[in-house]
């Protein structure tokens, strides 16, 4: 579970504001060690690690996760040192006030997002829109100019029963549950040549994987990504319980007889999953998998993140663990 922490960790400080994920890959290759047999990416921002199966003329198995995170842009840089952002992605107005924030300028510089006090608002009740909320740097912006990027202010905090909240859980959480599974397979077991995506621009249109699907051509596909933790509030069927293992999910856009056997053969072998109901669209990558090509057999599974697209979304160690672990039997699986 160290392992797992440690690589979470370096992996959610490292700033992926979607369209901007190349700025680190050197970063996130060298996370990934020397477990795979080649490490390349594409133009539009993918990453793609590839383990070879000792059989030969074997299938190929992509497994994918976005590596974007939301974000914003900087829209205007006042006299005054504030700047005005445009959000990358679906940001949540309600939550910026008084969060901190980096700017991705000539050099990192930390500030506040801040808006005028609910006191000095004439309609105390209406919720700031993005384009009345500012950061402020401390009077001096000389550093930051019109495109910068800026995300919440990365952090990683250890909270109780093996969780822990950071920024860009969604989707590094299961970048990490692959990256670990890829540490530990058994090459002489695959069954398949495993192309481990880490994509880009899911969070702006999901492009990366479409086009990196259309590149691999792959024979099976399973797409990972983060879903909603039960809490308060939230109905049974729009969430999964957080602690409790991976999850897959059920739905008319990934293939029912991959879904329905994966289910089966990891029950077989006691590893559980909950069963999520999406009955229409995903709102992953993998719709964008799917019809690459002439068509990809899909399945989708991941883990629950709360307070998703917030500075501190919290996710369970012990569901990437699980989600790693089971990405690791189907890799040794038969599904063709």
């Amino acid at each position: 579970m160290e392992k797992i922490r440690e690589l979470l960790k370096k992996i959610c400080f490292l700033p992926t504001v979607s369209s901007r994920e190349l700025d680190y890959k050197s970063e996130l290759f060298a996370l990934a060690g020397d477990c795979f047999d080649e490490m390349y990416e594409d133009s539009f921002g993918d990453l793609v690690l590839v383990v070879k199966s000792k059989k030969p003329s074997a299938p190929r198995l992509m497994i994918d996760a976005h590596f974007d995170v939301v974000g914003f842009m900087v829209s205007k840089v006042h006299e005054d040192g504030f700047l005005s952002i445009s959000p990358i992605g679906g940001v949540d107005a309600r939550v910026l006030g008084a969060s901190g924030a980096m700017v991705y300028g000539k050099e990192r510089v930390e500030g506040v997002f801040t808006s005028t006090p609910p006191h000095l608002l004439k309609d105390s009740k209406s919720l700031p829109k993005i384009e009345d909320i500012y950061i402020d740097c401390g009077e001096d912006a000389s550093l930051v100019e019109v495109g910068d990027i800026v995300t919440y202010k990365p952090h990683f905090t250890e909270l109780l029963n093996n969780r822990v909240s950071a920024t860009g859980l969604d989707d590094k959480a299961c970048v990490c549950a692959m990256l670990d599974m890829a540490m530990h397979i058994d090459k002489e077991r695959l069954n398949y040549d495993v192309y481990i995506v880490i994509s880009a621009q899911e969070e702006t249109g999901k492009g990366g994987a479409r086009f990196i699907a259309y590149d691999i051509k792959p024979d099976i596909a399973i797409v990972t990504d983060a879903f909603f933790a039960r809490g308060e509030d939230i109905e049974n069927c729009d969430s999964i319980e957080m602690g409790e293992g991976a999850y897959i999910d059920a739905s008319a856009v990934t293939d029912v007889f991959l879904t329905r056997g994966i289910i089966k053969a990891l029950s077989a072998r006691e590893i559980k999953l909950q069963v999520a109901c999406e009955p229409s669209r995903t709102h992953t990558n993998n719709e964008a998998i799917s019809i690459a090509g002439a068509g990809v057999r899909t399945a989708l599974l991941g883990v629950a993140v709360e307070g998703m697209h917030t500075p501190s979304e919290i996710v369970s160690l012990e569901d990437i663990k699980s989600l790693s672990g089971a990405l690791l039997e189907i890799a040794y699986g038969e599904w063709l």
